[in-house]
């Protein structure tokens, strides 16, 4: 498998929108190194939003796939998310429960506070770890992985993460958000050893806006 830490504003599969992927950069990283020689089998296990970045893992082979896949569809892989939220929120722990399903569109995630018809449970851990003016950095532990849980969740209850306008956050970058997958942990494909793997950030950078 290879790991890396993806910058918010790359997608991380290969299709056939304009802008480059993480698979794609990927591939051509391997290609640069090994010139002559068979592009390697590389697909991405999970996936990030575009707008976020951190931990991404890939797998070099379809059986380490295969098993990687099956950790994360039976909830066996613990992901850690940091981001800078507006409008902090007012407890400096909790657990955020919730129904989720997608608009008409299929872009967007809408959160309710009981059962509505077509949609799934959702449950998210969060913990204040700094405050700032307005904002507060958190830390986050998703123990559902919905369709743009994180992000509906927060701004459902009045805290949304700084750039995601699609969720009613103010401008930050163009393509990105701050959101960064700053830890998982998951089994090795082969040697069935805990992994570990990190992605630290500077979650107070840049936190004006660069371009509109």
């Amino acid at each position: 498998m290879l790991v890396i830490d993806k910058p918010g504003g790359l997608s991380t599969e290969s299709g056939n929108a304009a802008h480059p992927s993480a698979e794609k950069l990927a591939l051509d990283w391997f290609r640069q190194r090994n010139p002559g020689q068979r592009s390697p089998y590389l697909r991405a296990v999970h996936r990030l939003d575009r707008v976020s970045g951190g931990v991404l893992v890939l797998a070099k082979s379809k059986q380490s796939l295969s098993v990687l896949m099956r950790q994360f569809e039976q909830r066996l892989v613990k992901k850690t998310y940091q981001a800078v939220v507006e409008h902090a929120p007012s407890i400096d722990s909790g657990v955020l429960t919730h129904w989720l399903k997608r608009d008409e569109s299929g872009k967007k995630a809408l959160v309710f506070d009981q059962y509505m018809a077509d949609t799934q449970p959702c449950a998210l851990d969060f913990k204040v770890l700094e405050r700032r003016e307005n904002q507060a950095l958190l830390e986050i532990y998703p123990e559902t992985g919905r369709f743009h849980q994180i992000r509906a969740q927060l701004a459902h209850v009045g805290a949304p993460i700084l750039g995601d306008q699609l969720y009613g956050g103010q401008f930050w970058r163009d393509y990105e958000i701050k959101l960064q997958a700053v830890r998982l942990q998951f089994m090795h494909p082969r040697t069935n050893a805990p992994m570990t793997i990190e992605a630290p950030w500077d979650a107070w950078a840049l936190n004006t806006p660069t371009n509109q």
